[in-house]
């Protein structure tokens, strides 16, 4: 039903996406899938956990302990991995796209996101005395820095929706110039 869900959200976008064609598309009754889901809204946030779990986001919180600069460069392979799958790059277009429409699209699929930094403050909190807020902000900022601009310019169209050599080496320069920050920021 996930599958059948995605691929109406996809071709339709969200406005235009209803529980009837979802269910059409899946071969089930209205009836079975509102067991799945109360709502359209609650469908596409199973959707795009769904997305993310499949590109790897749970390896967010099992990277192999080692230097930081290595565990950050794993976490940015991780989420551009996650963000540029090209299925994930549509469902982000579209929640762009009917955001004046729905303003709480976007909060409603924050999950994942919240996840990612959980799992990056996390990373940066071992072996580091600063508080949970300061932590937190610089994970929130990390991802940030290593997805922000990938993102977007797949979704405008100006690169495509992979991780390229191009998208690597930013990556990389992203957690040097986020290092550079992060070991001299006291707060």
């Amino acid at each position: 039903m996930l599958a059948a869900a995605l691929k109406v959200f996809i071709e339709a976008g969200f406005q235009a996406a209803s529980m009837e064609a979802i269910a059409r598309e899946a071969g089930v009754t209205k009836r079975t899938l509102y067991r799945r889901a109360r709502n359209k809204g609650e469908l596409f946030v199973d959707v795009v956990d769904r997305l993310a779990q499949q590109a790897g986001m749970p390896q967010l919180s099992c990277i192999a302990p080692g230097p930081l600069k290595q565990r950050l460069t794993s976490a940015s392979e991780i989420l551009l991995g996650w963000l540029l799958e090209p299925k994930a790059l549509a469902l982000y277009r579209l929640i762009v796209a009917d955001a004046a429409r729905h303003p709480g699209l976007a909060r409603t699929v924050d999950g994942p996101f919240q996840r990612a930094s959980d799992a990056v403050a996390a990373i940066l909190a071992l072996d580091d005395p600063r508080p949970a807020p300061t932590v937190r902000l610089g994970a929130d900022m990390f991802v940030r820095l290593v997805a922000g601009e990938a993102l977007d310019r797949a979704a405008q169209g100006i690169e495509p929706a992979a991780v390229t050599q191009q998208v690597r080496e930013r990556s990389i320069a992203a957690v040097e110039f986020f290092l550079a920050g992060w070991r001299t920021w006291r707060v």
